[in-house]
């Protein structure tokens, strides 16, 4: 089954897809913690078929984390493409970056002395 391409634009998806991401990796998250806490338990034994018990758990959760970084890789890579594409606008770069007053020319400083000098231009 073929999932239909997600639009570009469109935050409800974006934000749909990106909860749905995060909820599959606690749900994953959930087992191999136990998984991991079993085999503390186990190891922490004197018996040896309990650290026998312990391998497999270890075997186990090795699997189960393969298993589960495959479907989060998918769910976090869906949610990925889906993110809301800001469009060109006819701004500088460093607005486009967040950072505007880097556009303005250098303004004089004080130095030690408190004289105003002048900064020669970055460019």
């Amino acid at each position: 089954m073929r999932v239909p391409p997600i639009l570009p634009h469109d935050p409800h998806t974006y934000h749909h897809l990106r909860w749905r991401a995060r909820a599959w990796t606690v749900a994953l998250a959930i087992p191999v913690a136990l998984g991991i806490a079993d085999m503390v338990v186990r190891m922490n034994s004197t018996d040896p078929l309990t650290h026998k018990g312990g391998a497999w758990t270890f075997f186990l959760t090795g699997l189960f984390c393969v298993f589960a970084s495959i479907v989060l890789w998918f769910q976090w890579r869906r949610s990925f493409r889906a993110r809301p594409h800001r469009l060109h606008t006819d701004e500088s770069d460093w607005t486009w970056r967040g950072v505007p007053e880097m556009d303005e020319e250098p303004e004089g400083h004080l130095t030690l002395t408190g004289k105003q000098q002048s900064i020669p231009s970055r460019w």
